[in-house]
């Protein structure tokens, strides 16, 4: 009696959690459809037969039906086992996908070192130097908090932009600023150690812009693109920042292709949504967020792009080392600055390696061009890995990592279907690029530091045009349906 109540439990057990993990499976959409089910229809099987011989047949063979609970017990462990690693992977992309709406951005009142300046009432009777021409709304939402918290209307004065702002304090011609710290870097690096002569008296988070359409939908087999901003730095990916690699991987899943296209951090252009005259390098476009710097592309190429993602490229070592290292193609040998000898041909690279490679650009015959171009071939090595199905299968651990090293917007239906797709279907991708072209400038108007002579790239229009028919030939299917 005992060892059939035993066999019952197990079974109805076994039963719930076969239930639990349909469901599972379903909702997430794990593993390709046609295996999905050859899965669950084989445990059912198990568990059906198993009950057969338990209420129908009252098999007497104790080894037998020790062997069948042994069985579904292990099967039943294993869904659990599944279900819980699983998890862990999809509430990390959940966690990846959250970070794009931390869009805060934090405004300071700046004063310099010595200023005998000291708290918010210590501004009342003091001019403050403000951008409003440049940075309305941010200033706006912190004006209404300074007042909000001292109960009176800050005294201040339209300078125009940050960069006169930064000088205005520095020479004394100001007493206080107010300070989007987005652009603190860029003054520190114009002006020589703004951040060392001064300090902040208060900081205000405000909201900023949003203005990327997060409900964009890519239709399952459709091709799409994906703005990669790369910074190198240890930042926080959730902050604002210049983007010093701008990609756009463009991906036919039906074709099995994919094509990176190198938009270099000089290249002048508009920035979009600042008006016709805001023109400026392509670096400069991330300060004001990564949807100005989407749209901005947008305008340039004359091309949607569907999804984004932040990379830190410092922290992205990690990544690589996780894949056991990278394959990457390098046409000409070279020695990058620390000694670091770069041989010609395939090279098998650990992080530290190929953060190395993407740095260099001094002993690169075309400079920044050339190490636009290293950055994605260390990106097509890293792709070629994780695309590979021993990669796929150790998605948990890819997923921590990336989660401090990279933020998009990505949902994880879409993440799943390609990892589905490569399951299902394996493809050999052929992974091609190509860089935006164009002539070194100097004396160009610099909307964000005008009266600076900044190096730039003009960019030819024939090689706009070529990029631009490029990515489209990418996404176009042989067979239109």
């Amino acid at each position: 009696m005992f060892k059939s109540l035993i066999s019952k439990i197990t079974i109805f057990l076994a039963t719930i959690i076969y239930v639990v993990f349909f469901y599972f499976l379903n909702r997430y959409n794990i593993l390709p459809l046609r295996y999905r089910f050859i899965l669950l229809g084989i445990i059912l099987f198990i568990i059906l037969i198993f009950s057969l011989l338990i209420f129908r047949i009252k098999i007497k063979d104790k080894p037998l039906k020790a062997f069948f609970i042994f069985l579904l017990f292990l099967i039943s462990a294993v869904e659990a086992l599944f279900m819980s690693y699983a998890s862990t992977s999809i509430q990390t992309v959940e966690k990846i996908n959250q970070k794009k709406s931390d869009n805060r951005i934090k405004m300071s009142l700046v004063v310099l070192r010595e200023s005998p300046l000291e708290t918010l009432n210590d501004l009342e009777d003091v001019q403050v130097a403000i951008a409003k021409n440049m940075d309305s709304k941010n200033i706006n939402q912190a004006l209404k908090k300074y007042k909000k918290e001292t109960g009176e209307d800050l005294n201040v004065e339209d300078y125009g932009d940050y960069l006169n702002l930064g000088q205005s304090l520095l020479n004394g011609n100001t007493q206080a600023i107010l300070l989007n710290e987005n652009f603190r870097q860029m003054l520190d690096e114009t002006l020589g150690e703004f951040s060392k002569q001064t300090r902040v008296i208060k900081s205000f988070s405000v909201k900023g812009d949003d203005k990327f359409n997060e409900n964009k939908e890519v239709k399952k087999g459709e091709s799409f693109n994906v703005y990669i901003s790369g910074i190198d730095t240890y930042g926080d990916l959730s902050t604002v920042s210049r983007s010093d690699v701008n990609l756009i991987v463009s991906v036919n899943p039906k074709e099995g292709k994919i094509l990176i296209t190198t938009i270099p951090r000089d290249t002048y252009v508009n920035i979009a949504g600042l008006g016709d005259y805001a023109n400026d390098k392509l670096t400069h476009a991330g300060l004001f967020g990564v949807d100005t710097s989407i749209k901005t592309l947008e305008n340039f190429l004359d091309i949607n792009i569907d999804y984004y993602a932040k990379v830190n490229f410092t922290t992205l070592t990690q990544l690589i080392d996780l894949l056991n290292g990278v394959d990457v193609e390098n046409p000409v040998a070279f020695e990058a600055n620390g000694g670091k000898y770069f041989p010609q041909g395939t090279i098998h690279m650990d992080g530290e390696m190929a953060l190395a490679y993407s740095r260099e650009r001094y002993h690169l015959a075309e400079g920044d061009f050339d190490r636009g171009k290293n950055q994605v071939r260390v990106m097509t090595g890293i792709i070629r890995k994780l695309l590979s199905t021993e990669t796929l299968l150790n998605f948990n651990s890819i997923a921590e990592v990336a989660l401090n090293s990279v933020n998009t917007n990505m949902p994880y239906d879409k993440m799943i279907e390609m990892a589905n797709g490569q399951i299902d279907q394996p493809k050999n991708w052929k992974i091609k690029s190509q860089a935006v072209r164009g002539q070194d400038a100097t004396g160009l108007p610099s909307y964000l530091m005008p009266g600076s002579n900044l190096y730039m790239m003009k960019a030819d229009d024939e090689s706009i045009d070529k990029i631009h028919d490029g990515i489209l030939r990418n996404n176009k299917n042989k067979i239109e349906n």
